[in-house]
């Protein structure tokens, strides 16, 4: 299944609304979907792309939930992990200027410097 502009769109608020909502315990999807307003299993297919890039980390059983990976994420790592680009095209020009654009200031809602 690939993702289209719309699920990678969501891809990008999910991460920035996980790291507004995470400190210091994961943080369930049915948190983030009743901030997003989007349902459950749609947020579960983007974490499993987001998961299989290693940008969050997942914690099973109670108290269970998301945190981020250590370190800055880029929105380009974002848009990487859950869409299949190939590399060399057009587009490198696009994820290359989105690699100075945090999550982290999304979530802040701050611009790059």
């Amino acid at each position: 299944m690939e993702f289209g502009m719309k699920r990678v769109m969501a891809s990008v608020q999910a991460i920035a609304a996980l790291e507004k909502n995470y400190h210091g315990t994961p943080v369930p999807l049915a948190t983030l979907s009743k901030e997003m307003k989007l349902s459950v299993s749609y947020l579960e297919q983007i974490f499993k792309r987001l998961r299989s890039g290693n940008l969050v980390t997942s914690h099973r059983g109670p108290g269970g939930g998301y945190s981020l990976r250590e370190g800055d994420i880029s929105v380009s790592a974002v848009i990487r992990a859950v869409s299949k680009i190939p590399s060399n095209t057009a587009f490198d020009p696009v994820l290359d200027a989105l690699d100075r654009v945090l999550v982290s200031q999304l979530a802040k809602k701050t611009s790059p410097q």
